[in-house]
């Protein structure tokens, strides 16, 4: 019996020399965090729990209270633990670690949450190391961190992931002095070390192999908290203590400490990762909402399904006119979560008539379309509306619209306008400077002033001001003044009085003599009358001015007269042109013979006498050659003279009824 108790002891000894011990690194109330009201949980006397987030990177840890645990749930960071209230003390456990009770930072409170940061003594989490980098003048360096095995950097630089506080590193490389640097990390920095030639006080242990695999494969390797490589991994290593973390994502981190003795091979057992992963999909009505995964957009719906890390999720869902829809759901290793979400509409269906319809509809002073006017999907709120036709007093209303209820607005606008009514035949009219209309117009119109004027060709526009009055109807009539002058028409002889009178082709009412008012312009003026030849006359009448035109009436007999003197006059005149041609180029004729006979005797003034006659027989040939054109038109003249005489004895004469015949005989 005593050599059991000895073997017992001694194997409580071991498994004690052998354990973990776990580290408490923080442990603290969170007044702000509203997770526990978010995720509410009750005991089973229905009070609601008190909840202590848990950050570690231990696996299986197991927990207690004097109470005991309401419930735990795993998360990406550790574990969510549910304790009654008024829990004092927790108690922490893990397969190779020695149980160990915490005190609560107080007594549990209902819906209070606290924060514990626990890890293995001597092993840090990732969230509780600092990033520190050293840039060496050499590659190929030993760095050691504290007591741990030194880890070769092949490279110039050397990364640590280490906790914060006071460590020393040391630099070693063969036929180098040996650096050492102590340093109180508070952040993440960037140090640069110097090796100097010499010789290394430091002897190395020698070196044996590690071999690390995991499922799945591809997980990051942490020696001594410095990344050498991922998984399947393989490689020669000083021999010494190491911390061996392995990291994948969506994966539980796996941490543990082993010695590594010279020339001696370690191979970690096979590490399967622990997932830390479950599958969601997403669907809505209606459909391409929006999703938000924690604060982040991930899609629209249908969301397919996919991969999440395992624990509590935020997921919010929204889209335009419908109210926003935000759930926390929990997610276990390996679970699928499907998610149907009916939106409900944060609208409701707005319609809008009027009396007279087509007016235009204004909400919150912006326009949107013309009566009738319907939003089937009109985001709920409170609106100022605005109905607005033109001629017609406004209407503004207050609208507030209920999700789903359908917001009728029947509106009956006042009139705002009185009529007016312009008649000016043959007139353009205008209002205000602008043409609206020819002969009349008529148009509701608002409460004002406005100027109406007639525009007519020829005549003084007539502009007035009508004043418009609210429901009443204004008749005006415009007449522009004509723009006059006259014209006084006689003609002569005397026995031609009532001579019919015709204006621009258009026979007038009065006959000769007489004085016609007319427009200002340009005129033709015709006078016509039986037995006598048409006159015609062109005229330009001024305003305020009286054209006076006395026109000669010629018969046909005595047109044929004229005719008859008119050809003998330009005979006679044509042929004393001809005789007095005839007789200049005599002359000089007869003078240059006079001269040549002179020249054939003269002595001294020869040259003159030859000069003088050479002109003079020049302007015999100048003469005579003038002589012949006019006694052309002489005989022209005689034979056109010869003819109208002809005509004169035998005339035909235009009476009011027909014609009179007459023929004269010579004798």
């Amino acid at each position: 019996m005593k050599h059991l108790l000895i073997i017992l002891l001694a194997a409580f000894s071991f498994q004690s020399l052998s354990a973990q011990e776990f580290d408490i690194r923080e442990f603290k109330a969170e007044p702000s965090d509203l997770a526990a009201r978010r995720n509410q949980m009750l005991t089973v006397n229905g009070e609601p729990c008190a909840l202590i987030k848990v950050t570690t990177n231990i696996k299986g840890m197991q927990f207690d209270s004097n109470i005991g645990i309401v419930d735990v749930t795993h998360q990406t960071d550790g574990y969510w633990v549910y304790i009654a209230p008024r829990e004092r003390r927790v108690k922490l456990m893990a397969d190779g670690f020695i149980s160990l009770d915490v005190d609560m930072p107080e007594p549990a409170k209902s819906l209070s949450v606290y924060h514990l940061v626990v890890a293995p003594k001597g092993v840090y989490h990732t969230s509780d190391l600092v990033r520190l980098t050293f840039r060496m003048n050499q590659s190929n360096v030993y760095v050691q961190s504290g007591e741990s095995a030194p880890v070769l950097s092949l490279s110039n630089n050397a990364v640590f992931n280490v906790p914060k506080g006071e460590r020393t590193f040391r630099f070693i490389k063969d036929g180098f002095f040996e650096e050492v640097k102590t340093l109180n990390i508070e952040k993440e920095e960037v140090i640069d070390i110097t090796l100097r030639a010499g010789a290394s006080s430091t002897k190395l242990a020698l070196s044996g192999h590690i071999i690390v695999t995991s499922e799945p494969s591809g997980a990051e390797v942490y020696l001594n908290e410095q990344r050498v490589g991922s998984t399947n991994y393989q490689n020669r290593h000083l021999a010494g203590k190491y911390t061996l973390r392995l990291q994948h994502p969506n994966y539980y981190e796996h941490v543990e400490q082993f010695e590594l003795k010279e020339g001696a091979t370690v191979e970690i057992p096979k590490v399967n990762l622990k997932p830390r992963f479950g599958y969601w999909q997403v669907t809505s009505n209606p459909s391409g909402a929006e999703v938000l995964l924690n604060g982040r957009s991930v899609g629209v719906t249908p969301i397919k399904k996919q991969v999440i890390q395992s624990g509590f999720h935020e997921v919010a869902v929204r889209k335009t006119n419908y109210h926003e829809h935000k759930e926390t759901f929990k997610l276990s290793d390996g679970d699928e979560k499907t998610l149907n979400i009916a939106l409900k509409g944060a609208f409701g269906d707005l319609q809008i008539t009027s009396e007279p319809s087509d007016a235009r509809v204004f909400i919150d002073n912006k326009e949107v379309g013309k009566t009738p006017y319907r939003n089937p999907e009109m985001p709920s709120g409170t609106y100022n509306l605005r109905v607005s036709k033109e001629l017609f007093a406004d209407a503004n209303e207050v609208i507030t619209i209920v999700d789903g209820k359908k917001s009728e607005r029947y509106i009956a606008l006042t009139k705002n306008y009185g009529t007016l009514k312009i008649s000016s035949q043959g007139s353009q009219i205008s209002i205000n400077g602008k043409t609206v209309a020819s002969n009349s117009y008529a148009a509701n119109l608002a409460p004002g002033e406005y100027r109406v004027k007639a525009t007519k060709n020829k005549h003084r526009d007539d502009e007035r001001t009508a004043f418009i009055m609210l429901g009443q109807t204004q008749e005006i009539t415009l007449t522009p003044k004509p723009r006059e002058g006259a014209v006084s028409v006689t003609t002569t002889p005397f026995e031609t009085r009532g001579a019919k009178i015709y204006i621009d082709g258009i026979k007038h009412k009065q006959t000769t003599p007489a004085t016609i008012p007319l427009l200002i312009g340009n005129y033709n003026i015709t006078i016509k009358k039986t037995g006598y030849i048409d006159v015609s006359q062109k005229l330009i009448i001024s305003e305020g001015k009286e054209e006076l035109i006395n026109l000669r009436l010629v018969s046909y007999q005595g047109s044929l007269i004229q005719k008859v003197n008119r050809y003998k006059t330009a005979k006679i005149l044509y042929g004393t042109v001809a005789v007095a041609s005839l007789g200049t180029g005599t002359y000089y004729l007869l003078s240059a013979n006079n001269l040549n006979e002179q020249y054939k005797t003269a002595t001294t003034d020869a040259g003159l006498i030859y000069d003088k006659m050479e002109r003079h027989d020049l302007y015999s040939m100048i003469a005579y050659g003038a002589a012949v054109p006019f006694t052309v038109m002489t005989i022209i003249k005689a034979t056109q003279q010869n003819r109208a005489e002809k005509k004169v004895n035998m005339a035909l004469i235009p009476l009011r009824d027909g014609f009179v015949f007459g023929m004269a005989f010579s004798f």
